[in-house]
């Protein structure tokens, strides 16, 4: 491990408050473990990478970057996105008690609305959730099995940059 990633989880760990001993209990392992991964004397494994960034709430990559700027927006984009979802509760919930009550006002157009933009955002479009890796990998087969078109076939796996570059181009 390089000294770099190193600081940088000594760096986090203090900054979310936690002792050694305290993050050791939350993932599960050993004091001395937390120690050498802070030492650089080994490496997390790919297992408590992941828990790592889900206890400090950033992504794997800036967990694994030297850019302090990276990590502070995605916690900011993290606390965003949490204050967003309470608001859509509230307002899910107020306008349950609107409903209930036969009250039809402008609200409920907001709200559809807001129920649309939140699913548009929080989910993707229906294009990018489309899993065309696996429809790829499903033509390449056919082409190897019924052409015998294995070497050339490869080249339909370059396409799936190419849709997910046009599907956010275009926000489809």
């Amino acid at each position: 491990m390089n000294i770099v990633i190193a600081n940088r989880l000594a760096t986090l760990r203090k900054q979310n408050g936690f002792s050694q001993e305290e993050l050791a209990g939350k993932l599960g392992i050993s004091r001395q473990a937390v120690s050498k991964w802070e030492r650089a004397e080994s490496s997390p494994d790919t297992d408590n990478l992941i828990a790592l960034a889900k206890l400090y709430q950033i992504s794997l990559d800036a967990l694994l970057e030297s850019d302090e700027e990276t990590i502070q927006n995605e916690r900011f984009a993290a606390q965003a996105q949490a204050e967003s979802d309470k608001e859509q509760t509230s307002k899910h919930r107020e306008y349950g008690a609107h409903s209930a009550h036969g009250a039809h006002d402008e609200y409920s157009e907001h709200s559809e609305h807001s129920k649309y933009d939140t699913k548009h955002f929080r989910h993707g479009s229906k294009w990018k959730r489309f899993p065309y890796p696996l429809l790829v990998t499903i033509i390449y087969l056919m082409l190897g099995f019924w052409g015998d078109l294995w070497h050339p076939g490869w080249i339909v796996f370059l396409t799936i940059p190419v849709y997910y570059s046009i599907v956010s181009y275009f926000d489809l």
